[in-house]
């Protein structure tokens, strides 16, 4: 192989490694948002963000810019003072794509989890609720920073009403004979290749032997 294709082969990994390495940065950089608005830490979670005046909060119910538009929405909230407060959404999924520059990223995540919000006045919201994350990145003094964040709801639930319609909701039929523990009832339409194996509930498990 000759010198310029060996050249041209390591400068094309090096730009693949680096490609990686950012989506990596980036993939951290949301767990850690993540974390950080589960325990509601608002000085943590602005510092994730790029300090620019078109850094961007879209939610449907307002767009916050800046970092003052930050303080105002991540700041609003004092989990110490609402013992009930719950912000806890997993970003699941994610799609990470680096512009050929290697200065903006894109990321898309589906989120899901349970929220409880209010005062003590109005009372607390609780839900579940569920929608995608499209989310920007920048580069900034070679360090990766959020963005922009746009939140797209795409259902929510509360846990007492659930997401089907009362009129939809499969009534449980009793099994034609009774189950031994851990043994599944079948529906006549499943057609496995194997038969039902059942369930283990001794596994996963948090017991340890001594």
């Amino acid at each position: 192989m000759a010198q310029k294709e060996i050249e041209a082969k390591v400068a094309a990994m090096e730009k693949e490694l680096t490609r990686l390495k950012d989506i990596e940065a980036i993939r951290h950089l949301e767990h850690a948002y993540c974390f950080y608005l589960v325990m509601w830490m608002p000085e943590e979670i602005i510092d994730l963000f790029a300090k620019r005046d078109d850094t961007t909060l879209e939610w449907p119910e307002g767009t916050f810019f800046g970092e003052d538009g930050l303080h105002r929405f991540f700041g609003n909230i004092n989990p110490d003072k609402d013992p009930e407060f719950m912000h806890q959404m997993m970003h699941l999924t994610d799609v990470i794509d680096i512009a050929p520059d290697g200065k903006t990223g894109k990321g898309r995540w589906w989120g899901f989890g349970a929220m409880a919000l209010g005062s003590k006045e109005a009372g607390i919201m609780q839900a579940m609720a569920c929608g995608i994350y499209e989310n920007d990145f920048i580069k900034e003094d070679g360090i990766w920073k959020l963005w922009k964040i746009k939140w797209v709801p795409v259902y929510s639930f509360t846990p007492a009403t659930g997401w089907v319609k009362p009129e939809r909701i499969a009534r449980p039929r009793p099994p034609a004979k009774p189950l031994k523990e851990g043994e599944v009832m079948v529906p006549p339409w499943w057609k496995s290749d194997l038969p039902a194996k059942g369930i283990a509930y001794g596994y996963p498990s948090g017991y340890i032997l001594p």
